[in-house]
């Protein structure tokens, strides 16, 4: 099949309509709203990250029309090293060759039994492919792939139900396992010719069928040393009906098909609602397990479970952890020191468990940045699987709005926090302390590299050393000419000599401030409002929440803020319909320069992203809204104040004819958005420079009184110019040259 690039940064927005539920599965009391390309930020890869670097997107859309929703994912890497990405959808399964991980190529996609439910694992040169909409196993051969081609060798049939929850495979035994798709449907084997066992990759042959237990997920490993050696164990997740009852982590012994037993469980833990999924630690020491509906249920975060399995029959709970989000956790697996969790609404979680008891989050990219809601069956949005087992050490996520989402985590890193900075604004004569704290992550910091880097407006760079210890890095400001807009931050390198820099910050060289403008929304300086809208247009008055996306109150404390139709006619607020409404703000003089600083709100309940029709813009104007310019699009919802700003005197002109406008529209049927500003101040500078002289004796004005200015003083004398007037009596006379020197034994003070 021939090869489609993909465009990784550039993509066609696409609105995904909502999937169906089924009754069997937690999973099946969500209602997946489908978010779509969640705007423009997601579609470029800006989604909220810490130590994670988006690489690019394949869109559902682009990977088969037909289908609504993504769910698992798997990896597979060719005998030349080729990347391959396997991602479930609804309708289908779709293979993506991410070598290039920046320009993933599409190799082919082929139709699935439907279902919201699809699980994928490779075994040798084949993928095989189950779901709960039946076809028992499909296989895919990948022995063709570096020449782009995935083979589809079609379906088994076996004896008894069809439809499957999860795949499981065993690499060193040879044995793949059906688990799920039916009440009580327990462990189901089979070979497929590998290891000298019976059957080929295209035909597997059904070893054993295990059915007085719903599995809902398993890790089945043979182990090569210790007490255990060339025993075949299965961990599973798992219980009675629909895996509810008496849920827990279950570990049998499968290395004879004919005569499997269980050896231990874990029989409860702490808030258990549905034991889910879990991975062993690479030393099989621990097992990390995810319950998936405990969050919203017994308990409030994201909790991760704890299991020593050292002695299989009788395992240890030893504690659970949280990172303190509240998402609803989904699939996690265990390479290295690290646990790569797919925890739905807040996306790829990253947690080193070097201390394998104590695990710390260290890198995470949120692909559902709306928020981390379990609330009640809800929740089941964003992240659901991830691979995290690449060569490369890129990782896969497979999203259910956005697709196949691409990353790369970075764990050998130097990471660092601001502890101390400047604020808005930095004295001229410099000696402000910048404090950073540096952490290594798998890495060992040069301590003679660290260095804060300041960029000047003309792109100048101010290097400054300074002093660590103790993992914190100390720095004193550089004197600066007054007025100059600059960023800074801090640059270090390991000892290998790879190089990390913090996010940079921003400030002003000023004395005071001058507030030039200030609306804090509780009169009306001017504003006017225009727009097509229908309904929803812009108001001035105290939030009136309906709990429709619109705010509880306003920005500042100050009471009232505008709002897209603050009315409490007909229960509350009435969203933008049908159109857009524009609140453009008077003539603000910012011939001073300064910093613009200003509150929103966006709220989009309905059932797709802003982006597209659906959007909210913030725009300025340098000529009194004869042209604008769009500083700011949102791609999604904040559903809180975000408190933002912009610097009026650099990339944007000063000007003494400033306005500025927001614009709030919804032009799709069926969605609710509704927006809110207010606090809109600009903030103006002065600066007093340090090195001016205030004294009258340095007559010739280079900032110094020396003797240089005595001659300077004749000159002015015999010009009768002003600086002669040493004594400050409006004349030009000889008495002023008593009083120069008094001042010139004064000095600069």
């Amino acid at each position: 099949m021939a090869r489609t690039p993909i465009c990784s940064l550039a993509c066609t927005t696409l609105l995904l309509a909502a999937g169906a539920a089924s009754a069997l599965h937690p999973e099946a009391e969500a209602l997946y709203l489908g978010k779509g390309d969640a705007g423009e930020a997601a579609r470029l890869g800006l989604y909220p990250s810490q130590n994670v670097t988006f690489l690019s997107r394949v869109s559902i859309g682009q990977m088969d029309p037909g289908s609504s929703d993504a769910n698992d994912c798997w990896g597979y890497v060719s005998p030349t090293g080729r990347e391959i990405a396997i991602i479930g959808l609804r309708e289908a399964t779709s293979f993506v060759d991410i070598t290039d991980p920046v320009n993933p190529v599409i190799l082919a996609t082929f139709a699935s039994p439907a279902s919201l439910w699809r699980d994928i694992k490779v075994l040798g040169d084949f993928a095989y492919v189950v779901s709960e909409g039946g076809g028992h196993i499909q296989i895919f051969e990948l022995t063709d792939v570096d020449n782009g081609n995935v083979i589809n060798r079609g379906f088994t049939s076996f004896g008894g139900s069809s439809a499957t929850h999860n795949i499981v495979v065993n690499e060193d035994s040879g044995y793949l396992y059906r688990v799920g798709g039916g009440s009580d449907l327990g462990l189901r084997a089979y070979s497929v010719g590998a290891n000298g066992l019976p059957g080929n990759p295209t035909g597997p042959v059904q070893a054993s069928v295990q059915s007085n237990l719903y599995v809902h997920d398993a890790q089945v490993v043979t182990y090569d040393s210790g007490p255990y050696a060339g025993r075949e164990i299965a961990f599973v997740c798992s219980g009675f009906g629909n895996g509810g009852g008496s849920t827990s982590l279950r570990i049998f012994d499968v290395t004879d098909k004919s005569n499997i037993f269980q050896m231990g469980t874990i029989g409860s833990y702490p808030g258990r609602a549905y034991c889910h999924q879990g991975w062993l630690s690479e030393d099989r020491k621990y097992f990390y397990m995810n319950d998936e509906i405990d969050e919203g249920a017994t308990r409030s975060t994201t909790t991760l479970h704890i299991i020593n399995v050292e002695d299989l029959e009788n395992p240890q709970y030893v504690k659970s952890w949280t990172n303190g989000n509240t998402s609803r956790d989904h699939n996690l697996y265990v390479k290295g020191n690290y646990v790569y969790a797919a925890n739905y609404r807040s996306g790829l979680r990253i947690h080193d468990i070097s201390d394998p008891e104590n695990p710390v989050e260290v890198a995470w990219i949120d692909t559902y940045p709306a928020d981390d809601a379990n609330n009640g069956s809800g929740g089941y949005d964003g992240a659901w699987s991830n691979y995290p087992f690449f060569p490369s050490g890129n990782v896969i996520i497979s999203d259910i709005q956005q697709g196949l989402v691409i990353v790369r985590p970075e764990l050998q890193s130097l990471s660092f926090d601001l502890i101390a900075g400047l604020g808005d604004t930095t004295d001229p004569a410099g000696g402000e302390p910048v404090f950073y704290s540096i952490t290594e992550n798998d890495v060992t910091l040069d301590p003679a590299s660290v260095e804060l880097v300041i960029e000047l407006s003309d792109a100048t760079e101010v290097r400054v050393g300074g002093s660590f210890g103790a993992g914190i890095a100390s720095f004193n400001m550089p004197p600066l000419d007054c007025l100059e807009n600059f960023t800074y931050r801090i640059e270090a390198s390991t000892t290998g000599g790879e190089l990390f820099a913090s996010p940079t910050e921003s400030a002003i060289v000023a004395t005071s401030e001058i507030v030039a403008f200030n609306d804090n929304a509780e009169t009306d300086p001017g504003w006017t409002v225009t727009g097509n809208a229908t309904d929803g247009q812009w108001n001035r008055g105290t939030p009136v929440n309906a709990g429709r996306g619109d705010p509880s109150q306003d920005a500042d404390g100050s009471g009232r803020a505008w709002l897209t139709d603050n009315s409490s006619a007909n229960g509350g607020n009435s969203d933008v319909d049908n159109g857009e409404t524009v609140l453009t703000s008077p003539v603000i003089d910012a011939s001073a320069g300064g910093t613009l600083r200003f509150s929103y709100w966006v709220g989009d309940i309905g059932g797709a992203e802003l982006g597209g029709e659906d959007y909210f813009r913030v725009q300025l104007s340098t000529n009194a809204g004869s042209s604008w310019q769009t500083i700011r699009d949102l791609g999604t919802a904040t559903n809180s104040w975000v408190n933002d700003s912009e610097i009026i005197g650099g990339a944007i002109p000063a000007t003494s004819q400033l306005r500025l406008r927001f614009i709030a529209a919804d032009n799709s049927p069926g969605d609710v958005v509704e927006a809110g500003v207010d606090a809109i101040s600009l903030i103006a500078y002065e600066c007093e420079d340090p090195n001016t002289c205030d004294n009258p004796a340095d007559t010739n004005g280079d900032g110094e009184v020396t003797p240089a200015d005595f001659n300077a003083w004749i000159a002015a004398f015999n010009a009768q110019a002003p600086e002669c007037d040493q004594n400050a009596d409006g004349l030009c006379t000889p008495s002023d040259f008593n009083a120069w020197i008094v001042n010139f034994n004064i000095g600069c003070p």
